[in-house]
């Protein structure tokens, strides 16, 4: 019988090591046994950068969220000041990224200028500096300059390209197929995320950059309603997911997606019963997924009728960062209340920039009523 990797005898322990046994474990992605034997290797000896930055990485997978931070700034610390600097600067970028994730955005900031100030160090065409590009993008997607911001990541693709890095060219590629759906080209659009699909299904990234281009690439669908794409890519990430039944930081994500997919399919029973799933699974790690999964279960709730439960699921995704919209606005409908679901509608439009969002809040309240 075949035993899970997490599962498999120690009997090498004591002869290479805690160190050899994490890195064993890592490689067969047994994520929670890696996290262990890294840190017991850390209480044994100092680590070296490169370790550092896998302990980060099974810490971020398993949930352990502070503990990525530090493990993964002790890695830029320890790579700052040698040869392989350019190894620091990738470590400041994993950084910001994710604490923009956690809406920490003058630290985020700050470490991608720590990053971009000790590029400059560097003359040497590098894929970190595609990396330090992919910010700018969302920047430029986030004022709607979108025109510039797919210029940009065009070129971080490129940089990808010539450095022969995957994580780059699929973040990039990614990018210039939300910025197309934004734009209305969907042909084009759809084309791009499915070529950032293929490398991805192909198991071509790192576990990190799989993980987001799932997540990312599935809500870009649904956002123009290409739920055929939406659903297959779900099913994906469901096997990717069951296939590493250590890792957290993406399963809640996971099962708030396939909510969504149930829910459109009329099975409401199995979508709240997900949703509640992820919620559980989500809580203090994920905190945009929680609030998701909350916004599902209120979903469902008002599409049953079951109105008192919609609205206190729609407060707890809201008190979680979440704009409960325009699910809340079509229950205040449902509820007799037009005005107040029309003020709010109004009130999202006005301070949304992306296109698509603002489409999505006006066909769903419109159709709907």
């Amino acid at each position: 019988m075949t035993q899970r990797p997490g599962q498999q005898k120690r009997r090498g322990a004591n002869k290479s090591g805690d160190l050899d046994l994490a890195r064993e474990y890592y490689q067969q992605r047994a994520w929670a046994d890696a996290y262990r034997a890294f840190l017991r290797a850390d209480q044994e000896t100092s680590l070296t950068a490169e370790a550092l930055e896998l302990l980060a990485m099974a810490a971020y997978l398993v949930g352990r969220d502070e503990d990525y931070l530090k493990a993964l700034e002790r890695a830029y610390n320890a790579h700052r000041d040698t040869p392989r600097r350019l190894r620091a600067v990738r470590c400041a970028f994993w950084l910001g990224f994710r604490l923009l994730m956690r809406g920490e955005m003058g630290r985020a900031s700050g470490w991608f200028s720590r990053a971009q100030r000790l590029l400059e160090r560097d003359t040497r065409e590098c894929a970190e500096r595609g990396y330090l590009l992919l910010p700018v993008v969302e920047q430029r997607i986030g004022s709607g300059e979108y025109e510039a911001a797919f210029v940009a990541a065009a070129e971080a693709a490129a940089i990808g390209e010539r450095c022969g890095d995957p994580d780059l060219v699929a973040c990039a590629r990614h990018q210039q197929g939300r910025i197309r759906l934004q734009q209305a080209q969907l042909r084009a659009g759809l084309a791009l995320l499915d070529e950032t699909m293929v490398m991805v299904t192909a198991g071509e990234l790192s576990p990190l950059v799989t993980g987001l281009m799932y997540c990312s690439v599935i809500a870009a669908c649904q956002q123009v309603y290409a739920l055929d794409r939406a659903g297959e890519w779900t099913g994906a990430l469901t096997r990717w997911c069951e296939g590493q039944p250590d890792m957290v930081a993406f399963a809640g994500v996971c099962q708030v997606h396939r909510a969504e997919i149930l829910q459109l399919r009329g099975a409401w029973p199995e979508a709240i019963e997900e949703a509640r799933r992820a919620c559980t699974r989500s809580q203090g790690f994920d905190r945009h997924a929680a609030a998701g999964a909350l916004y599902q279960q209120a979903e469902v709730h008002r599409l049953k009728g079951e109105f008192a439960a919609a609205e206190e699921e729609y407060r707890g995704a809201s008190e979680l960062g979440l704009e409960p919209q325009p699910g809340l606005a079509l229950l205040r409908l449902v509820q007799g209340r037009p005005d107040a679901a029309a003020a709010a509608i109004r009130r999202v439009v006005g301070t949304t920039v992306s296109r698509l969002k603002r489409m999505g809040l006006y066909r769903d309240h419109v159709g709907r009523r």
